[in-house]
């Protein structure tokens, strides 16, 4: 994790020689490392994805089945080895939160006490907005990649829809997270959940037309 950390720390001041803006630097190294992760957060995307149709498919075969235990017995054996398969995908998560969490550390422990021009109302990114903006946006902002399921030209044949009360309570704990969070903070979190929401845009596109090549 110290190694991690310091690399992140040494892009970050190379980034800010060169903008000359905490902001602005905080708004690229996030870009550059979640570009770097795009690929491994498609396998996983892709593997999930796999795994919900598999889990219908279970579903099926165990009404299918149920008077037949030894023909169940060998479709689900069957389709276990996929799922163990797909489960592999969903793994590379576990790659990406070390370098997720230690950028939160980066940005947190950032030695100035200055603003930037992308928060002109803040004097320093090391508090929190107390006008309550950056939370705000960044909880709208980290809705958004759960509300495409609610649009039906982005609905994915076999993806589970997130519920209403959930989407209340992510809201409500993410509003408190990027309240107590400082601004370099808050700046990493709405950045993270504008290229989350662009990627799962990309991402539906992406199977859409691969359902439709099919």
């Amino acid at each position: 994790m110290n190694i991690i950390f310091d690399f992140l720390s040494l892009l970050l001041n190379s980034i800010f020689s060169f903008t000359g803006d905490w902001g602005l630097a905080i708004v690229l190294l996030t870009v550059g490392v979640r570009l770097v992760l795009s690929p491994m957060s498609f396998k996983q995307k892709k593997s999930m994805q796999q795994q919900q149709k598999l889990s219908v498919k279970m579903q099926e075969i165990k009404e299918k089945y149920k008077d037949n235990k030894i023909r169940l017995e060998e479709e689900v054996k069957k389709h276990s080895v996929e799922s163990a398969k797909g489960m592999l995908g969903c793994l590379v998560t576990l790659i990406q939160l070390p370098i997720l969490m230690t950028m939160w550390s980066v940005f947190n422990k950032i030695p100035v006490d200055v603003g930037t021009y992308l928060i002109p109302w803040v004097s320093s990114i090391k508090i929190s907005d107390s006008y309550f903006i950056i939370p705000l946006i960044y909880v709208l902002a980290s809705l958004t990649p759960s509300l495409l399921s609610y649009v039906t030209f982005f609905k994915i044949e076999g993806q589970a829809t997130m519920s209403k009360s959930n989407i209340v309570i992510m809201a409500v704990v993410g509003l408190f997270v990027a309240k107590a969070a400082p601004i370099a903070v808050g700046i990493y979190l709405i950045t993270t959940s504008v290229f989350n929401f662009l990627e799962e845009l990309i991402f539906r596109i992406y199977m859409k037309n691969l359902k439709t090549q099919n």
